[in-house]
């Protein structure tokens, strides 16, 4: 294995057998990915989906190895632009309010403060906007990048191909463009005129119309998915999706995580590593679209809370990163929003209902994990049954025995 794995070797006694127990640490990420030498860095990285090990995709390859070389895309030049291709206007009101706070920023050139900012840079003797300038300030960013933008779609169903009682596949459908802020703007106004208002008499008499979902935490996860998508040339023809269906909203945006970023570590106290931190610095100091940096994700839960409504569901593919909000309707199936504990997969959340369905009669494990089609025995009962259980949706057929050998599961009948 390339880097050589080293690991802790310790012999025990167990229940009267000698055995022993094998620790591998994991690798420092810089050092990722860790791979099987006579196959090569190609054919020879694998990452574990479930029970089974799959080779690595280039983009899951590149994605380490650009964060390893210290690559920031939101710097690439646009080649294909000049720099009358950005909003002349916009660049002089940024620039001067750099300088009322910047003294010494202040006393260089518009053209080198522009290249102080990330915005311009030089190539091959020529000047282009880089890709954080043509996002932020460009007149028209899709001519230069048209997968660039999001598409909106509200679904008249709780998943992709169901249709309205007209046969029609999409309520409302919209390619939205324009730089990182109009392409918030507008999705924010996408969002806020397709979904329920309801109106609510406070305490003083005033009338208040509440909408369906916390338009704040909403605001923070479209924010998020702009600033923090993947722009690398290998995402470069992904573009954002915000999907509304009847009992939740998912928004979609190209790339997992950055680097040593971890689901767990979302809203924590923990530092964030940026994996496009100009378009942050730039975005942060127009005090448009972000106001207090890592606060996003605390914003997301508080509203959430407040609506009474589930927190927001965070999923990382291996390519993109997912936000769910539930507005408490049925959704999945016999699964309900929050009924299921933990952070779960799209596709451990489709096992699960797999499962719910194929239970309707007693199952035993063994034909539970035969009928989805895995080789773990402990994977199915560890990540699919117990979840199950402990959120009162699947049941023992022999409750006094629970680890009986004959054990069957049968799924509970929601009121």
């Amino acid at each position: 294995m390339e880097p050589a794995i080293r690991v802790d070797i310790l012999p025990m006694e167990y229940d009267g057998k000698n055995i022993l127990a094998v620790k591998v640490d994991e690798i420092a990420q810089n050092k990722k990915p860790c791979y099987y030498k006579p196959k090569g860095l190609k054919n020879g990285s694998y990452t574990r989906i479930g029970d089974r090990d799959e080779l690595m995709t280039d983009y899951e390859i590149y994605a380490l190895q650009s964060y390893n070389d210290h690559i920031f895309e939101d710097t690439r030049p646009n080649k294909r632009a000049t720099i009358s291709d950005l909003d002349q206007d916009e660049l002089n009101k940024y620039i001067d309010k750099l300088k009322l706070d910047k003294p010494n920023f202040s006393k260089n050139s518009f053209d080198k403060c522009l290249k102080i900012c990330g915005i311009i840079d030089n190539n091959d003797n020529r000047i282009y906007p880089t890709l954080a300038g043509t996002l932020i300030f460009g007149e028209y960013p899709q001519s230069f990048f048209p997968q660039l933008f999001v598409a909106c779609v509200v679904v008249p169903g709780v998943e992709l191909g169901d249709v309205g009682e007209h046969g029609e596949r999409f309520l409302d459908n919209k390619r939205i463009e324009g730089t990182i802020e109009e392409m918030l703007e507008e999705t924010m106004n996408f969002l806020q005129r397709n979904m329920k208002i309801s109106v609510i008499i406070d305490f003083n008499g005033k009338r208040i119309n509440r909408t369906e979902y916390p338009m704040k935490a909403l605001r923070e996860a479209v924010a998020n998915a702009l600033i923090h998508r993947d722009y690398s040339t290998q995402t470069e023809n992904a573009y954002i999706s915000v999907y509304m269906y009847n009992d939740r909203i998912e928004i979609l945006n190209p790339g997992a995580l950055y680097g040593t970023n971890k689901i767990e570590k979302l809203g924590t106290a923990t530092t964030m590593e940026a994996r496009n931190p100009t378009i942050v610095r730039i975005l942060e100091e127009k005090s448009s679209v972000i106001e207090n940096r890592h606060s996003g994700i605390p914003t997301m839960r508080r509203e959430m809370k407040k609506y009474g409504l589930p927190e927001p569901e965070f999923y990382e593919e291996r390519d993109s990163f997912k936000v769910i909000f539930r507005n408490g309707n049925i959704s999945y199936g016999n699964i309900k929003s929050g009924q299921v504990s933990g952070q779960v997969s799209s596709q451990l959340i489709k096992y699960q209902q797999m499962v719910l369905e194929f239970c309707l009669s007693p199952k035993s494990t063994s034909e539970i994990k035969r009928f989805l089609g895995l080789n773990s025995r402990n994977y199915v009962r560890e990540k699919i049954i117990k979840p199950l259980i402990e959120s009162n949706l699947l049941d023992y057929t022999n409750k006094n025995h629970i680890s009986a050998s004959n054990q069957k599961y049968i799924t509970l009948k929601r009121k």
